[in-house]
């Protein structure tokens, strides 16, 4: 069962890296994935909540750092270490690479938790737009297979990574506010 799984996450990987390739992704997805670009963007949605968000645009900001550090955390130091799976282009021929390969582990994609992890818990903050959210983060998880760096599963653990973080993250927060308010009763 488990060879299935990766033959097809393999086959899953070079249709989306090599046959969806074209001059505008190979443009395009490298700027997206940069992580100095993420972390711009990131720190731009947080100071735009804390200045124009009133009380709950700083409560979103504060728990999307809390829930981006968690997802970072547990996609990093926890799941990769012990699932230890190489990046698809240090072991997939003709892998279409558009930035260097990382000698750091591929499962889960710590942009995928990262990304979405912001988006899920901006989403739970302000509902109406949360399309947007979730569009901006699968862009950005794509980008990672676009490039060459990771699986497309790699990419879904990350997505359900961040979600539950950010959803953790936000429904300890309701807790603790509940709690608050019981006791000042």
């Amino acid at each position: 069962m488990i060879d299935w799984l990766i033959n097809l996450d393999t086959q899953l990987f070079l249709f989306f890296n090599n046959a969806l390739a074209n001059s505008i992704f190979d443009r395009v997805m490298p700027i997206i994935t940069n992580d100095w670009v993420l972390r711009a963007v990131f720190l731009i949605i947080v100071v735009l909540l804390l200045i124009f968000g009133k009380k709950q645009g700083r409560v979103a900001a504060l728990l999307c750092v809390v829930a981006v550090v968690l997802a970072d955390q547990v996609s990093s130091h926890l799941i990769k270490p012990m699932i230890a799976r190489v990046r698809p282009c240090h072991i997939v021929p003709d892998v279409h690479l558009l930035v260097a390969c990382s000698q750091g582990l591929s499962f889960p994609s710590s942009h995928a938790a990262n990304s979405f992890a912001t988006a899920a818990l901006i989403s739970l903050s302000y509902r109406r737009q949360i399309w947007l959210y979730l569009t901006i983060a699968a862009i950005i998880s794509y980008s990672r297979i676009a490039v060459g760096v990771h699986y497309p599963f790699d990419v879904l653990a990350g997505a359900l990574v961040g979600v539950l973080c950010a959803t953790a993250v936000f429904a300890a927060y309701q807790y603790v506010g509940a709690w608050l308010d019981k006791r000042k009763a």
